[in-house]
């Protein structure tokens, strides 16, 4: 977990000061207690807190390429960064990290905007690219990683949380309860996109990217759930196709250089996360679980069973 801010002035004129970025991006230090950096250039202004899972020693955001014309910030984890780094190495790219950030940095230089396409995994991230003088965001596939937004008449500011926004001095004084937004929470028990609690603020929905420059948003829609029904395959070709699904899910998992666990309440998906977990790792699997005292609510017992099975 990790957060990620920025702003961006439609005065290119204004120059983002260290002390406001730094204001938006340490009211997120809880997302990122290992390390702090901002990124300074022209009229705009990237903020990032880091919590260190890859590539510990050398992957710092936010991340410049040679030139320093396109940088990023980056909250997430991308599962096949070592099958595409491969590629973009083979394509030319030279690294200077081990982690997944520059695999996004580079392939944004290969492919632009498109760079979202290559991408599996959970992740918000966004990239000011000075030559073309706009903010690229992007928010995963399912809407995993969480990414808050909004455009006053002065700026363009967008963070992982939406006290990192109201560090911003303008929303802050104009920030007014979305009436709307409270109507949906108290039918539907959570916000739909891209509704968000305060009026003028929205969230990036999930499988979208947006796009900022010269005063201008434009949102698009990189993908979108199929449910095309396909009646080629047996039942027991579905079950095998599932497991090897899962397999692979889990295993794309597992890189990591911090020790790895798993939430287990002793239900169907937690226990088969698991289980598939002590299939492939060389040592037993860390598990968290939580109790309650209302017998009802309590799985401590099941998580126990499903554990010692284990």
């Amino acid at each position: 977990m990790c957060g990620i801010c920025g702003k961006v002035y439609l005065d290119t004129s204004r120059r983002v000061s260290a002390d406001e970025l730094a204001a938006m991006r340490d009211a997120m230090f809880t997302r990122g207690p290992d390390a702090g950096g901002t990124h300074l250039d022209r009229h705009a202004g990237l903020g990032h807190r880091r919590l260190s899972i890859i590539d510990l020693e050398t992957s710092a955001q936010p991340m410049s390429n040679e030139s320093g014309e396109v940088s990023i910030v980056f909250n997430g984890e991308i599962y096949n960064f070592a099958e595409l780094r491969e590629q973009l190495v083979a394509m030319g790219h030279r690294f200077r990290t081990a982690g997944d950030t520059e695999v996004i940095l580079r392939l944004y230089e290969e492919y632009g905007e498109d760079c979202v396409q290559h991408l599996r995994g959970m992740f918000a991230f966004a990239v000011w690219d000075r030559r073309r003088d706009s903010l690229f965001l992007a928010r995963d596939r399912i809407g995993v990683k969480p990414l808050y937004y909004a455009l006053t008449d002065e700026a363009f500011v967008f963070a992982s949380e939406l006290k990192a926004l109201m560090a911003d001095e303008r929303l802050a004084a104009s920030r007014e309860i979305d009436v709307e937004a409270v109507h949906s929470y108290l039918s539907f028990l959570c916000l739909p996109d891209p509704l968000a609690i305060y009026r003028g603020v929205f969230k990036l929905p999930p499988a979208h990217t947006l796009t900022y420059r010269a005063g201008r948003m434009q949102l698009k829609r990189y993908w979108d759930v199929s449910f095309l029904p396909d009646y080629s395959l047996r039942e027991e070709d579905w079950r095998e196709r599932l497991l090897e699904c899962l397999r692979e899910s889990i295993r794309l998992r597992l890189v990591s250089d911090v020790p790895l666990g798993a939430f287990l309440s002793g239900g169907i998906d937690s226990s088969t996360v698991v289980a598939l977990m002590a299939g492939m790792m060389d040592r037993p699997v860390k598990t968290f679980s939580i109790g309650f005292s209302e017998r009802a609510y309590n799985e401590a017992s099941d998580a126990r069973l499903v554990a010692g099975h284990l």
